[in-house]
């Protein structure tokens, strides 16, 4: 690899790594104990434009980590909390985002969108159950605190990350 090419991809991870680290921290309140985060529609960026899956594991992994320590998870909070399992997830589903958006369907929009609900179901899975094993619940008590009031959000969040790349594709 060229060292310009090095260069621009060390930029655009560490720019994709505090882009989530400050927007991850806010969680717009809904009323009724909602609270949505924008964390998960960067992930989905980062996983649909890393340059490699590596590049994508990495910026995720270090947002784990940095997150131990340092209150720049949702909420402003840091370390192990109830919807840690969320957080886990984000390193997992950049792996699919990643592949299924090499895959060979012509309508990326369609393609990315794919992606985005794959990897979309792999974090409520992960997050679900470690919300459930965290607080003792039962996995569908578990579903209706953490999933089912945030489905829309997340399919709004979709729709902008699908938006907001194929944008990016362009330029």
């Amino acid at each position: 690899m060229n060292r310009s090419i090095a260069i621009k991809r060390i930029t655009r991870n560490a720019l994709m790594l505090a882009l989530l680290c400050v927007i991850g921290m806010f969680a717009i309140p809904l009323g009724d104990n909602i609270k949505v985060s924008l964390q998960l529609l960067l992930v989905f960026i980062i996983g649909l434009t890393a340059y490699s899956v590596i590049d994508a594991l990495i910026i995720t992994s270090l947002y784990l980590v940095i997150g131990l320590f340092l209150p720049i998870y949702a909420g402003f909070s840091a370390g192990v909390t109830p919807t840690f399992g969320y957080v886990i997830s984000f390193v997992v589903i950049v792996i699919p985002l990643y592949f299924l958006n090499k895959i060979k369907i012509k309508n990326q929009f369609i393609r990315m969108g794919i992606a985005c609900v794959v990897s979309l179901i792999i974090c409520y899975a992960i997050g679900t159950i470690f919300l459930s094993l965290y607080l003792n619940l039962d996995i569908k008590s578990a579903l209706l605190i953490s999933v089912v009031p945030y489905i829309p959000f997340d399919f709004v969040k979709i729709v902008i990350a699908v938006l907001v790349v194929s944008i990016l594709n362009r330029n």
